[in-house]
């Protein structure tokens, strides 16, 4: 994931669970592995395993993709 969105796996949490980002990792982990929807959810901090199904088969519209964190920063650091 690094690679192509110039990512962390420490910035997960602090992107908004709807990420475009998080969207298209999550469609092509699904289409191309078993891993359950219920694991990328965790591993993506995306929230539910429904929230995810329901951004995957388009009842859920994703945000944004974006390359700063654009405030999802704890405001006490």
């Amino acid at each position: 994931m690094e690679r192509r969105l110039g990512w962390s796996e420490e910035e997960l949490p602090h992107r908004r669970k709807g990420d475009a980002g998080k969207v298209a990792v999550a469609r092509r982990l699904r289409q191309e592995t078993t891993l359950s929807l219920s694991w990328i959810a965790r591993r993506l901090s995306m929230g539910s395993w429904s929230y995810v199904s329901n951004l995957l088969n388009g009842t859920t519209q994703p945000r944004p993709a974006t390359n700063a964190l654009q405030g999802a920063l704890p405001l006490f650091q």
